[in-house]
């Protein structure tokens, strides 16, 4: 049997709709823009989400539910199989962003504890030194006295 290939998943915009699909228990398309617009302070057209959802749909990864406090409101939820689609697409950009953050990370001259942000820099003996805090700054100066 021959696997099918997956929908190619190019824009913030289309991740974070996978991300709401996937955190919620259902969504509606208009909550996905509203929260585009709160959490990322991105807008989108309501006919890229709409379309977006559709294939989703027609894939099998969502299904329609109908909101039981108002009959014009229809929500969607994933699906078993659309579980598993999202888990492949969060995998491939779990192994880019850790590339990225990788590259990024300073390592404590102390103690060897890896940087990402907010650490202490110091000048020792004309080096500038990273180092994770104060204590591990002063601990490195008197080990080298």
């Amino acid at each position: 049997m021959e696997e099918k290939e997956d929908l190619k998943i190019q824009s913030l915009t289309k991740l974070y709709t996978l991300v709401l699909l996937k955190s919620k228990k259902e969504v509606t398309g208009y909550y996905i823009l509203k929260q585009l617009d709160s959490d990322l302070g991105k807008t989108a057209s309501p006919t890229y989400i709409y379309d977006f959802l559709k294939l989703l749909k027609s894939e099998g990864y969502i299904e329609d539910i109908t909101n039981i406090k108002s009959k014009r409101k229809k929500g969607y939820k994933i699906t078993p199989s659309g579980i598993e689609f999202v888990d492949r697409i969060f995998l491939r950009f779990n192994n880019l962003i850790e590339v990225a953050i990788q590259s990024k990370l300073e390592i404590c001259a102390s103690c060897g504890v890896q940087l990402y942000d907010n650490f202490h820099v110091e000048t020792i003996a004309n080096k500038v030194l990273n180092f994770c805090c104060k204590h591990c700054a002063k601990a490195f100066k008197n080990a080298q006295m």
